[in-house]
Formats: structure tokens, C-alpha cells, sequence
């Protein structure tokens, strides 16, 4: 019985009744004026010409049908946004209908991603052109100089020392805007990795032991070092690597930088704290913002590490926070949210 929700068929088997009672009905009258034989006969051509007329309105509204919605999604599949198919409610066409419609709208979602993935790739393109530009002009500038003939065996020292730092800052730079530019496509492909909190903090301090022990910055981690994660340990690295690099930049000689570690059923949270003079309220707002740098900040700096750990966290499903601690200096909390809960 469930041909008969087709409206199609509804309305071919109600017409087809419609014209078998009217053939009955004019072949009982043709007997009883003409006779049996010629009844007959004039009520079969009688009948014909009725199913042939059914035929031609049935494929008449077929063929109204089929152009109309023909019409309609040769639109909606050449640009067109709109999808009225409404007046198709059940039946054959119904059914055409949601399959044109679902490939029409995957279609509409594959333009709209390849157009943000273009914008973002220009944004990053973009990006990467202006931040390069000051250290090669530096770099350029710095070799002139060097070419110089006058120039001391000292002061060529310091000019090759200076091109040195600023090749490895545009080195990290490149590399650090590549990988936003990879998060901004969402083509990362983030591992589960099994590792405890004092694993992933020997692998963010370690890097930074060398610079901290010539500014004479004290480093200390407490709290639940043994609290297992899982998660994508390099990235997650890489994230936090950041956020303590920017206090170790912000922490004056004989300051302190602590970690410290909580560990519940629901998340495992990080406490990075340093003794530096703070973030200023104006900048406070925005500084996991990309490219924004405070007025405190560096002369080197572009501002994108913090941009870079924001992303990344995000990503894992976790979140971090910024602000100042009651006694001094910037606190940043990361909280890692457990997936299992």
C-alpha cells in the first residue's frame, strides 16, 4: 500500500477508475440503443479515445512538472541559493528532490570552505610578507655595513652576531606562522599521546634552562607532577613553551617563574606565574590576540606566541587565561579538559 502515497499513482488510478465507469456507462447505453455488436464497438473507440485524452493530461503534467523542476535546480545548482521545491510534497519528485537538494547544499558548504580557506591562506601569505619584512631590511642593512672597509674586526663580530639572531628570529617567526596558517586550514592532525605533567614540563623547560640561568631567573614546578595526560604531547609543548618564554621576557634579573600543577576528575589545570611588572589593564584584553603587541613589549617582538598558544590549546579542547596575581607579576592558566568525562 505504500505506492498509493505516491500522488502520481493516486492520481493515474483514480483517473483509470474514472474512465472504466464511464466506458461501463456508455457501453450500457450503446447496447440498449444500438445493440450488442455496435454497442460494443462504439463504447471500445469511445474508451480509447478517453484513455488516450487521460495519457495526454497525465504526461502533459508530468512534462509541466519535470520542466519546472528542472528549471529550478539547474538555479540552485549554478549559484542560485534558493531551494523552493515546495510544491513537490510527496512522490517520485519528492524524493529527487531532497537528493538535488542535500547535493546542492554540499555543494554550497565545499564553496564556502574553499573560499575561507583562500582568505585565510591570503591573510597568512600576507602576514607572513609584513612580519619578514623589518628583520630582512635589518639583515640587508646590517651585511652593507659590514662590506664596509673601514670596519673593525669587532664591530664586524657584533654585525654577524646581529645577522645571526635576527636569521633565527625570522627562522622561528616562518615556522610559527606556518603552523597557524596549518591550524587556520584545520589540516593538523593532533596524536593521543600517554604522558604525566612532569613529563610534558621537563620538555617546555628544558629549551629555556640556559636563557633563564643568564637572566638568573628561578624556575620551580609544583603541585601534581605525576597527573596523567592524553593529548598531543608536541604540540601541547610547543603551547605551553610559549607562554613561559613570555614571562621568562617579562621577569627582571633574580626573579621567579612557578608552575604549578592541579589534578581533579575533570580537567588537569596549569599555573604559570612569573614576578614581572604585570600585564597592563589597556592590554590585558588582547593579548592572545595575533599580531597585538603591548606597550611593554619587546622590540623583537610580533606578537604571535601567545596567539600560536591560544590556537593550539583550543584545539585540544582545553583553555588558557590571562591575568595578574593579587602579589604581582602575569598568571596565565591553562586548563586541559579530561575528553572521558
Amino acid at each position: 500500500m505504500k505506492l498509493l502515497r505516491n500522488p502520481e499513482v493516486r492520481f493515474t488510478l483514480l483517473a483509470e477508475i474514472l474512465a472504466g465507469a464511464a466506458w461501463l456507462g456508455v457501453l450500457t447505453l450503446l447496447i440498449k440503443k444500438s445493440g450488442p455488436l455496435w454497442g460494443i464497438l462504439l463504447a471500445s473507440v469511445a474508451a480509447m479515445v478517453l484513455f488516450i485524452a487521460i495519457y495526454l493530461i497525465i504526461a502533459s503534467l508530468h512534462a509541466k512538472k519535470v520542466r519546472a523542476f528542472t528549471l529550478k535546480a539547474e538555479r540552485s545548482l549554478h549559484g542560485g541559493r534558493e531551494m523552493q521545491f515546495d510544491e513537490f510534497k510527496e512522490g517520485d519528485f519528492a524524493v529527487l528532490q531532497n537528493v538535488i537538494q542535500g547535493m546542492a547544499l554540499a555543494h554550497y558548504r565545499q564553496e564556502e570552505q574553499l573560499e575561507t580557506e583562500k582568505g585565510l591562506l591570503k591573510q597568512s601569505l600576507s602576514d607572513i610578507s609584513h612580519q619578514i619584512k623589518t628583520p630582512l631590511a635589518s639583515i640587508t642593512l646590517t651585511g652593507e655595513q659590514l662590506l664596509a672597509d673601514e670596519v673593525s674586526p669587532a664591530y664586524r663580530k657584533r654585525g654577524v652576531r646581529k645577522i645571526l639572531e635576527m636569521t633565527k628570529h625570522v627562522d622561528d617567526l616562518v615556522k610559527t606562522l606556518l603552523k597557524i596558517s596549518r591550524m587556520d586550514a584545520d589540516v593538523v592532525a593532533y596524536r593521543s599521546d600517554e604522558f604525566s605533567a612532569g613529563e610534558l614540563l621537563e620538555g617546555v623547560c628544558e629549551p629555556l634552562e640556559i636563557s633563564m640561568e643568564l637572566r638568573e631567573i628561578a624556575l620551580e614546578r609544583t603541585g601534581d607532577l605525576d597527573a596523567a595526560l592524553h593529548s598531543d604531547r608536541l604540540w601541547l609543548t610547543q603551547a605551553l613553551l610559549n607562554i613561559v618564554k613570555n614571562c621568562m621576557e617579562k621577569t627582571p634579573p633574580g626573579g621567579k617563574i612557578s608552575i604549578d600543577v592541579a589534578d581533579n576528575a575533570v580537567a588537569t589545570q596549569f599555573v604559570i606565574r612569573d614576578t614581572g611588572p604585570g600585564i597592563s589593564p589597556e592590554d590585558l584584553p588582547h593579548i592572545f590576540k595575533r599580531f597585538y603587541s603591548g606597550k611593554n613589549a619587546d622590540e623583537n617582538s610580533v606578537g604571535i606566541g601567545l596567539a600560536f598558544s591560544q590556537m593550539v590549546i583550543h584545539n585540544l579542547g582545553g583553555t588558557v587565561k590571562a591575568a595578574n596575581h593579587p602579589d604581582g607579576g602575569a598568571m596565565f592558566t591553562v586548563r586541559l579538559i579530561k575528553m572521558n568525562v
